[in-house]
C-alpha cells in the first residue's frame, strides 16, 4: 500500500487558501486513508491500481455534476445491489450546514468489524477532534447496531471529512448548541446509511428491528438484541413468515443474560405473543401470520428489569443468501 500512497502523493496536489493568493501543497502520505474490500487472502492488484492513479487524478474536477455522489457510491459496491447515499442539512443564520454520506455493505456485516465502508463529508469548519468524537457517538446506534449475518471481515471503516468552506465560529465545544445540532443531523445520517446496508443485505427480503426495553444495563440490552438478531433460526423463521416466538426465547436464553420470565413481554409489532412466562391470552395466530407478511418486522422484548434500551437492525435469511455466497468467487 505504501507504493500506492507514494504515487498518489506524487500526482495529487491540494489547493489551500492559507493566504489570499493561496498555495499549492503536495498531499502527504500520512494524510491518505486506504479503504478496500474483497476476497480475503487474495493478492491486492497493486500494479493495476498504481498504474492508473495519474489518470484518475487528471480526471478530477473542481466542479462536479449532480451525479457525482451517485457515481461514487456506485463505484464502491461489491455484492451490493444498490448505491447507498444520505444527506442532511440545517440552517445556521444565513448559512446552510450540509452533511452528505455514502456507504457500501451487503454481507459479512456485524458490529465493529464488517465488510462495510462509509465516507461522510460536511462543509462545516469543525475541528477534527470534535468530528472524531461526534462520529464515534453516532456509530454506536447506527453502524455498530446492524448485523446482516453476524460474520466479520478484515474491513470496516467510517470516516468523516470537512471541506471547511463554511465557518461556524471559533472555540465551540461538544456542549455548544450548534455542535449539538450538527451531532443530531450526523446521527440521523449515519442511521439512514446503516439501515440501507441492512435493507440491501445479501438475499434479504425483510428488514427486522430488534428492540430491547427496560434492561438492567445498556451492555445487557445490546448483548440480548444481537443474540436474537444473529440467530439463523430467528432469521429463517422470519424469511418463512413463521411467527415462531419460541425462537425469540431461545435467543434470549443463549445470550447468557439473566432473565426473569415472569416480567418478560414479547411483541411482534403491536401484537403481544408472550408474557409472564407463557403464551399471551391476547395471542392471535391469524393476525400474527398476517403481520409476518410485512416487509418490515419489529421484535420488541420488554425485560422489565431496569431502564436501559437498545435497538439493533438485521434482515432475514433466504435461499438467495446461500446462492450469493456459494457463487461469490465464480
Amino acid at each position: 500500500m505504501d507504493i500506492i500512497a507514494k504515487n498518489i502523493a506524487k500526482h495529487l496536489t491540494l489547493k489551500e487558501s492559507k493566504s489570499e493568493k493561496g498555495i499549492n501543497e503536495t498531499i502527504k502520505i500520512k494524510d491518505l486513508l486506504f479503504a478496500s474490500t474483497g476476497v480475503i487472502g487474495e493478492e491486492f492488484p497493486l500494479e493495476k491500481i498504481n498504474s492508473t492513479i495519474s489518470n484518475l487524478v487528471e480526471r478530477l474536477k473542481e466542479n462536479h455534476n449532480k451525479f457525482v455522489w451517485l457515481k461514487t457510491a456506485s463505484a464502491i459496491m461489491t455484492t451490493d445491489t444498490k448505491p447507498k447515499l444520505a444527506y442532511e442539512e440545517f440552517n445556521l443564520g444565513n448559512k446552510i450546514i450540509k452533511i452528505c454520506g455514502i456507504a457500501k455493505g451487503s454481507g459479512m456485516v456485524a458490529p465493529n468489524l464488517a465488510t462495510m465502508l462509509s465516507f461522510i463529508f460536511t462543509n462545516a469548519d469543525i475541528p477534527s477532534s470534535i468530528l472524531r468524537s461526534l462520529l464515534k457517538k453516532s456509530a454506536v446506534n447506527s453502524f455498530n447496531a446492524i448485523t446482516v449475518d453476524g460474520d466479520q471481515s478484515t474491513n470496516d471503516m467510517v470516516a468523516i471529512f470537512s471541506t471547511r468552506k463554511t465557518q461556524i465560529g471559533q472555540n465551540r465545544t461538544t456542549a455548544d448548541p450548534v455542535i449539538q445540532k450538527f451531532e443530531s443531523a450526523l446521527k440521523k445520517l449515519c442511521l439512514n446509511l446503516a439501515k440501507q446496508i441492512v435493507v440491501d443485505g445479501e438475499g434479504a427480503k425483510k428488514f427486522v428491528t430488534v428492540k430491547i426495553l427496560n434492561a438492567k444495563s445498556f451492555s445487557s440490552a445490546k448483548k440480548i438484541a444481537f443474540s436474537i438478531a444473529n440467530s439463523p433460526l430467528v432469521k429463517t423463521a422470519i424469511a418463512g413468515e413463521d411467527p415462531n416466538w419460541g425462537r425469540i426465547i431461545m435467543g434470549l436464553g443463549k445470550s447468557g443474560e439473566k432473565i426473569d420470565k415472569e416480567k418478560l413481554i414479547i411483541k411482534f409489532g403491536e401484537l403481544v405473543v408472550a408474557e409472564k412466562g407463557k403464551i399471551s391470552e391476547q395471542y392471535n395466530e391469524k393476525l400474527l401470520k398476517e403481520y409476518m407478511n410485512w416487509d418490515s418486522i419489529l421484535l420488541e422484548i420488554n425485560l422489565n428489569q431496569g431502564n436501559d434500551t437498545f435497538e439493533c437492525y438485521t434482515c432475514d435469511f433466504t435461499h438467495d443468501y446461500i446462492e450469493i455466497n456459494a457463487d461469490y468467487r465464480n
